[in-house]
């Protein structure tokens, strides 16, 4: 049996390996330099040709695949999904907020409140677009001697990180809203607010505090990279009012829950689908409520490369896509909403057929005018001919009797 023979690549030892297959070690710590190795395992490849020999590269030297040891290109797709999410969620969430702004109906504070939670998930999947874009997709090709957006560390590119990072707080801030909102209107007996300024405030003012905090403490303590890599102690200045917001939620969700079953019992509704359905109805507010997220709460922080790739995937969906679910549920899939598009559509129908009908009757009216016209050109160009054969006839009638006295003169 052929073996290609131990070897020393530069960076680690690789034993001897049977022909025709590919050897694969864990790479090393040291190959990392700055960055530091990653959380899960990765493994470099250095394949064994049938006739014992370690493959020869393009410069005549063995060479060992180490571009699996890299994060660069998981990165990239990392980059790429994420934003593929937002672009999706802003994609339904414009039609939405256009729905909403269009009908008088939908004009009342449960939707008022809905118009708000859906501008703070546009502004936040718009500005986190543009920054994973610009800043973050220059940094994924830097090599080496090019100075990306992160090393200039300019005041454009930490501008749009501190927007990113104040509209995904007032996310957090409109779903802890929607909860408090929805919270009170159902255990108020329906009675709902008219007066919707300490949501405002809740919603778009408070986030300006933490967010300028923490913008401070970046500008005087860490100022490197556009701010882009976060450090664990400041995030924690707009990660708990986050944390708290989602608690809240949680809470008020189960309230919810609550009120909606002893209702059920109240009116004597034991039927087990009335269960169902109030369950049902309360799940539909998870998306709205933001508790979807605390799927992901928890990041692993070591394991298998696989275990730790479907988290990210699944976080950034979680993420990402909440605009598109809260968009379906509460705009496309609304029983009012549909209704006032239906009649919409009906309306529009009903105008082009009164158009077509319309233009058809004036079509029939022409025809009608131009055919009488005809006729009547037609009768007049039969009595010109007549006249004109009459006039003739007369000519030559006269014509002949002057010949007749002619000749009896002579």
């Amino acid at each position: 049996t052929k073996f290609c023979p131990r070897t020393w690549d530069g960076w680690q030892c690789w034993p001897d390996t049977p022909a025709g297959t590919t050897a694969s070690l864990p790479c090393q710590n040291h190959i990392y330099f700055e960055n530091g190795p990653p959380s899960c395992t990765k493994y470099a490849h250095k394949e064994c040709l049938p006739n014992g020999t370690w493959y020869i590269n393009g410069y005549r030297r063995e060479w060992t695949n180490y571009t699996t040891c890299g994060r660069r290109e998981e990165h990239r797709q990392y980059l790429y999904f994420h934003v593929t999410t937002y672009i999706i969620s802003i994609i339904f969430i414009i039609p939405a907020l256009i729905i909403f702004m269009s009908y008088k109906q939908l004009q009342v504070p449960r939707i008022t409140m809905h118009k708000h939670f859906f501008l703070s998930l546009l502004f936040k999947g718009l500005f986190s677009v543009l920054f994973k874009s610009i800043v973050v997709a220059d940094e994924l090709k830097r090599t080496e001697g090019y100075e990306s957006i992160m090393d200039k560390n300019g005041g454009g590119c930490k501008f749009l990180f501190i927007l990113t990072k104040y509209f995904r707080m007032t996310n957090y801030m409109w779903m802890f809203c929607e909860g408090f909102y929805l919270q009170k209107l159902i255990a108020a007996t329906f009675a709902e607010q008219r007066n919707l300024i300490m949501f405002y405030i809740i919603g778009w003012a408070m986030p300006l505090v933490p967010v300028g905090i923490y913008a401070i403490l970046r500008a005087t303590l860490e100022d490197d990279k556009c701010w882009a890599f976060p450090i664990e102690t400041f995030e924690w200045i707009m990660n708990v009012p986050n944390l708290l917001s989602l608690l809240l939620n949680l809470l008020f969700l189960c309230n919810i829950l609550r009120i909606l079953v002893t209702k059920l019992r109240a009116t004597h509704a034991k039927e087990p689908s009335q269960y169902r359905k109030a369950v049902r109805a309360t799940l539909v507010l998870v998306p709205l409520f933001g508790l979807h997220l605390c799927l992901v709460i928890y990041k692993p922080h070591s394991g298998k490369c696989g275990i730790l790739q479907a988290y990210k995937y699944f976080s950034y969906a979680m993420d990402g896509l909440q605009g598109c679910m809260v968009a379906l549920i509460f705009c496309y899939l609304n029983g009012e909403v549909l209704y006032l598009l239906k009649r919409t559509y009906q309306r529009y129908k009903l105008h082009n057929q009164f158009r077509s009908r319309k233009n058809s009757g004036i079509m029939r009216r022409w025809s009608t005018t131009l055919s009488t016209m005809n006729d009547s050109q037609n009768h007049n160009s039969h009595h010109r001919s007549k006249d004109h054969k009459l006039k003739e006839v007369a000519h030559h009638s006269h014509k002949t009797d002057l010949n007749d006295v002619q000749k009896l003169q002579n």
